[in-house]
């Protein structure tokens, strides 16, 4: 599995395996709320319980996403700098997968699990959830909780509590055109040096983008993931960085019960898990001849699993007996899978490939009237 090419070879092939990384990391997320939500012995699954108090699955998994989308966002950048072109593609990769999963979600929850039942759908309050999610709540900085909920529906819970990312990613999406389109350099050295700059500042000046972006880690790992695209074209993961990463995490380790959430520990642990995925992401995994992997590299369910587990869980949770993490965890992923499969092929992949064409269109007709 050691990785011979750079990562810009690897990222511009179509024998990668980053698909496999983005759903082995959607399905830790998956693992670890099931830990959470099990109604018989609550609490860390055990892969978090190896890594407490430093890390957990759940978080671990988000780190790695989070540098993956610096890389991929950047490149998308890169490769064709235009605000209004780089916005209406972020569009169409967040946008219609989530509203189909709020609204179906969403309305299996209010008919099911709310005192009026159908009627309740009559009530404005679960399409104003709706709405307001597919919007990504604006991006605004602090979103009520009011918003995250509907009342009387499942107990007033929140009904998707892991969209906070989603909401994240939004901001970073908006900080990569900004950063891009203010660019006085060559548009890989001008990335490369705001990036930089940007994570210095994330820690050494907390009160830089305070008022838009304050989740220092995730926007630091997303600004490891543009400086890595800046880089793509000499870096080159493969088994040696991978098990320099274990051996300084191993350096660390000895302090993981005295000093938790030490930055360096902490940095280890996430060194260790974006060095291996980005290795694996690199390589050619288990050959192009196997066919379910050649489907694998082709189609993304990663997204649509992270957007949907929570709620059903939440709902698995309100009609199922006392349950453990392992039958919360098969319950879940048995509707869950059908349902990324459903969102991928018949919502996100075609709203991708409706949005790829019309603006490949466009830009023919740009070019052919400018000659």
């Amino acid at each position: 599995m050691q990785a011979t090419r750079t990562l810009a070879s690897a990222i511009a092939s179509n024998d990668n395996s980053f698909n496999l990384v983005r759903l082995i990391a959607a399905l830790l997320v998956v693992l670890f709320h099931a830990g959470e939500h099990n109604t018989v012995a609550p609490g860390p699954d055990p892969l978090s319980a190896l890594m407490l108090p430093v890390a957990d699955s759940g978080a671990l998994a988000v780190d790695v996403f989070f540098v993956l989308s610096g890389l991929f966002i950047t490149q998308s950048w890169m490769r064709d700098p235009d605000l209004l072109r780089f916005t209406v593609r972020r569009v169409a990769r967040l946008v219609p997968g989530l509203l189909v999963c709020l609204a179906l979600t969403t309305c299996v929850a209010v008919i099911s699990f709310s005192p009026r039942g159908m009627a309740g759908l009559a009530d404005p309050a679960p399409w104003r959830y709706i709405f307001n999610g597919a919007m990504l709540h604006w991006l605004v900085y602090i979103i009520p909780p009011a918003e995250l909920a509907i009342p009387d529906v499942l107990g007033g819970a929140a009904l998707n509590g892991s969209l906070w990312t989603v909401y994240w990613e939004g901001r970073m999406y908006v900080m990569v055109a900004l950063i891009g389109a203010a660019a006085i350099l060559p548009m890989r050295r001008w990335m490369m040096v705001m990036s930089l700059l940007l994570a210095l500042a994330a820690f050494q000046f907390p009160t830089v983008l305070a008022g838009y972006i304050w989740e220092a880690r995730l926007w630091s790992l997303f600004l490891c993931g543009m400086l890595l695209q800046t880089l793509a074209e000499q870096v080159r993961i493969g088994v040696r960085p991978f098990l320099v990463a274990c051996a300084l995490l191993a350096l660390n380790s000895t302090r993981w019960l005295d000093l938790e959430h030490q930055a360096l520990t902490v940095f280890g642990v996430n060194l260790v898990a974006v060095t291996l995925a980005l290795w694996v992401g690199s390589s050619r995994l288990l050959g192009s001849r196997w066919l379910p992997w050649r489907h694998l590299q082709r189609h993304d369910y990663s997204y649509a699993i992270y957007i949907y587990h929570w709620p059903v869980m939440l709902m698995l949770k309100a009609v199922l007996p006392p349950v453990g993490i392992w039958a919360m965890l098969a319950a879940t992923l048995a509707i869950v899978l059908p349902l990324s499969v459903f969102s991928w092929h018949c919502v996100e992949a075609p709203a991708l490939a409706y949005v790829r064409a019309k603006l490949a269109g466009r830009r023919a007709a740009s070019a052919s009237s400018a000659a």
